[in-house]
């Protein structure tokens, strides 16, 4: 698997755009109008967040597009493989994250599932420092390597839980540095407790309100939107400051659903950019 992997990254890799284009939007056509694949999911998540603000059409271009762009970030992905998944990225708000390692204590990034997020990880690591995700092993052990392997390539590094304690390690060691540690608030986890996300309770990602309460360094949020084929905006916000009390199980759920405020607050900016086949809300 792993050699296939290769040889299909060779192949996409040496695709143009307008034919990279062209195959993502044969695909995603395929997957959401014809085989309707997780489209049911897609327009039922999008109904839980914007309910009846927006029209059925609405919502499906909407969906079309999140299908789009998903599949579009894989391909750019294997296509990094021969060129540079970080050439062109503009950078908005750098003040930001620029201010908060001034600070010399580390910070983290508040991210999600917005955009080209290989990307993202590869771009703050050029221009702001290395730049560290926890990450779970992904698929086959042939599969993972070549995923982590390209993923060192572009500048995306990660933290792997081998065993207990080593993501924390690792967080704690890349703050010690001065560097970047992004945490991804949109995935349901089991066991977590269900916070309002759009409104409707949902499974919520509390470790990294847990892990800020033990290193309160600054939180920055940021998001990468696409604006064409390899091309992307980087946007970095203004530091945002929870506020620590005596009581670790309350600042942690009030935490927590900050965190969820703040991942609303831009999807609803850019919702065509959003992964909306992940289930959510189950």
């Amino acid at each position: 698997m792993y050699f296939i992997l290769k040889c299909l990254a060779s192949i996409i890799g040496s695709m143009s755009d307008s034919a990279l284009d062209r195959t993502v939007r044969f695909i995603t056509c395929l997957f959401f109008d014809v085989l309707r694949a997780r489209r049911s999911l897609v327009i039922r998540n999008l109904k839980i967040a914007f309910g009846e603000t927006k029209s059925e059409d609405e919502l499906v271009r909407i969906g079309r597009a999140s299908v789009y762009n998903f599949i579009m970030t894989a391909f750019e992905f294997f296509r990094s493989y021969k060129t540079d998944i970080a050439a062109d990225i503009k950078v908005e708000g750098s003040e930001h994250i620029k201010a908060a390692l001034a600070q010399k204590k580390g910070v983290y990034i508040l991210c999600f599932h917005m955009g080209n997020w290989e990307a993202m990880g590869a771009a703050c690591t050029r221009w702001f420092g290395p730049s560290y995700v926890l990450v779970k092993k992904v698929g086959s052990p042939s599969v993972d390597r070549f995923v982590s392997e390209l993923r060192e390539k572009n500048g995306f590094l990660s933290i792997k839980r081998r065993k207990k304690g080593d993501g924390y390690q690792g967080i704690k060691d890349a703050l010690g540095r001065n560097e970047i540690v992004g945490f991804v608030m949109d995935q349901a986890r089991p066991g977590e407790p269900k916070l309002p996300f759009f409104g409707k309770p949902a499974k919520t990602n509390t470790s990294f309100a847990a892990i800020w309460r033990r290193n309160p360094v600054s939180i920055v949020p940021a998001y990468i939107n696409r604006t064409g084929v390899s091309k992307h905006v980087l946007r970095f916000f203004p530091e945002i400051h929870p506020v620590l009390t005596e009581d670790a199980e309350k600042d942690i759920i009030e935490h927590s659903l900050m965190f969820n405020q703040v991942v609303e607050t831009h999807v609803r900016t850019s919702p065509e950019h959003y992964f909306w086949m992940h289930n959510r809300w189950k």
